[in-house]
């Protein structure tokens, strides 16, 4: 505690990140140097049963999406593909990417379970990285509930705008994970607070999410190198975030405190649930005698239909394409 030219005790701000003691018109801390987000006088946080300070809901979330991904290393390593190369579509599907294909059905749970799959080691160490350094930042400006809320809204959100745009604004065979919709998702979340606030950061922040989405979204997909991004989660992670932000950022409501933390831990159930789904789920099953299949030849159309094959409507292998263009039903890393 400071106290002020007129004798009136300030509050002191802790680092989210290590915890140190700044001033409360400090803007960065004293011994790390990250940015204090704090509050404005006026307005007091968004915090309810649940203090964000201990970053809870970040550590169950990133725990969950750690424990799915160690399920996918073991299940590449049960079938011979290496752990640094790219895998098969089988792994992804097993639990839980989400899977756009004409005559595969369509699986509404795989919006929310599609969050905690990563499509390789880099795939998942860049979003977990990601996360951690904005949730420090986040968590203890909104809580923990608030932020959990927001993190399974916002991926939800991003993988209903990828399907969507899929399906209705450009149709074609898509598989695509990832947890970088809900990150995005995450940076929506501080950019809508500050913005709020009326924190002049929220324009450096602004900047930041223009300059991922457009160099390791679009540029990334029109230099055809073989890796897809997929913009409509990251955007629609991005939009849906910054609305939270702008309503958490509103005068706290004492009432709604445990409507919130029902609702983050409705969420986090409705994840487990989800994934639990995928495993339950023929498709994978489906996906993974097509893809032993396809090591050897890709079945013609003839071999599909014919009895004894996959069924009609079932998943189908990718044909040929020509070599530097991205086969349908390439995997898109969300």
């Amino acid at each position: 505690m400071t106290a002020g030219p007129s004798g009136e005790r300030r509050r002191s701000l802790h680092c989210a990140r290590c915890g140190a003691l700044n001033g409360s018109d400090f803007s960065r801390c004293i011994r790390c140097g990250a940015p204090l987000l704090a509050p404005a006088v006026h307005a007091p946080p968004a915090r309810g049963l649940l203090d964000g300070r201990g970053l809870l809901a970040t550590k169950i979330l990133g725990a969950l999406t750690s424990f799915v991904f160690v399920g996918q290393l073991v299940a590449a390593h049960s079938r011979d593909l290496g752990l640094l190369s790219a895998w098969d579509r089988s792994n992804y599907v097993r639990f839980g990417a989400l899977l756009i294909e004409p005559g595969a059905p369509f699986e509404p749970f795989r919006l929310l379970s599609a969050v905690f799959v990563h499509m390789g080691v880099l795939h998942f160490g860049m979003n977990m990285m990601t996360l951690v350094m904005l949730a420090r930042a986040a968590e203890p400006a909104v809580g923990s509930a608030r932020f959990a809320i927001a993190y399974v809204l916002t991926g939800l959100v991003g993988f209903a705008a990828s399907a969507a745009w899929n399906v209705f604004v450009q149709p074609e065979v898509v598989c695509t994970a990832g947890a970088s919709g809900a990150v995005f998702g995450v940076m929506g979340l501080l950019l809508g607070w500050l913005l709020r606030r009326r924190d002049p950061r929220w324009k450096d922040l602004a900047l930041q999410a223009v300059f991922y989405i457009v160099l390791f979204g679009f540029v990334v997909n029109a230099s055809n190198t073989g890796i897809r991004i997929n913009n409509a989660a990251h955007i629609g992670g991005l939009v849906s975030g910054a609305l939270l932000g702008l309503s958490y950022a509103g005068p706290a409501r004492r009432r709604l405190e445990g409507v919130m933390n029902a609702g983050a831990l409705a969420g986090v159930l409705a994840c487990l649930a989800a994934l639990g789904l995928a495993q339950r789920s023929p498709l994978w099953r489906a996906a993974a005698s097509i893809d032993g299949l396809s090591r050897l030849e890709a079945p013609g159309r003839e071999e599909r239909d014919a009895p004894g094959g996959p069924p009609r409507g079932a998943l189908r292998a990718p044909r040929p394409q020509p070599a530097g263009s991205p086969a349908p039903g390439a995997p898109d890393d969300a």
